[in-house]
């Protein structure tokens, strides 16, 4: 039952809370074995309810967004935790990034990417870290798309987001996402470049092939002097 990767049946829970509720040999102070006993199987069957719910929800999801574990790495570093409920919630849940609703969804023109592959990852901008309490209440309406884009917003500004970025503009320059998307890569340097102590001289990435300039936030392809093997 324990190895399963899915919610096992209730009968069977209970089976087994019930044997071992038998080895128990004091409930507490005032508490008769009979009272432990059947607050013990209410609370197991509390959990199993809300094991199934989220198992059911996690089904209707679908498959969760790609991204490339430099973005994933991004979000987390962002908001380590919800990024709706933050550590305040007195149990802490599952989470994971989800993707945002983006009605204006459009093609970037193939000129603007270093190659005419569509990005295989969502954009950046697009994700939110989200615990499963907030993924439900997002469900059911409680938790509307411009409450959660303003979260997700909120975290540019947080100190040390320009770090982050900075990071994760390099290690998208030098290859680790498959496409380069100038949009996503214009508006980390716009991020990047508000940040005195995170702008700096313009240097070269990819053995001279990429000219950065975080002052000015341009990017610039060709052949350039590069002193540093990277």
């Amino acid at each position: 039952m324990f190895r399963l990767a899915k919610v096992p049946e209730q009968r069977l829970i209970m089976a087994i809370v019930s044997q071992l509720t038998l080895w128990v040999r004091d409930w507490g102070m005032d508490i008769s074995q009979a009272t432990g006993i059947e607050k013990t199987l209410r609370r197991f069957e509390r959990l199993r309810h809300q094991a199934k719910y989220e198992e059911e929800a996690l089904a209707d999801q679908g498959e969760p967004p790609r991204m490339s574990d430099d973005t994933r790495r991004l979000l987390f570093a962002l908001s380590p935790e919800c990024s709706m409920s933050h550590p305040t919630r007195q149990f802490p849940q599952p989470h994971d990034i989800v993707a945002l609703e983006d009605p204006a969804v459009t093609k970037s023109p193939a000129f603007l990417r270093k190659t005419g592959l569509q990005p295989d990852f969502p954009n950046p901008w697009h994700l939110i870290h989200l615990c499963r309490g907030c993924q439900r209440r997002r469900e059911a309406g409680e938790l509307i798309e411009p409450e959660l884009r303003a979260a997700r917003f909120a975290l540019d500004r947080r100190p040390g987001a320009a770090r982050r970025y900075a990071a994760y503009l390099d290690q998208m320059l030098l290859g680790a996402e498959g496409v380069i998307d100038l949009n996503v890569a214009e508006r980390a340097l716009a991020i990047i470049k508000a940040d005195p102590e995170v702008a700096a001289a313009p240097y070269a990435l990819n053995h001279g092939e990429i000219m950065v300039d975080r002052i000015h936030g341009s990017l610039e392809w060709g052949h350039h002097p590069c002193e540093d093997d990277h």
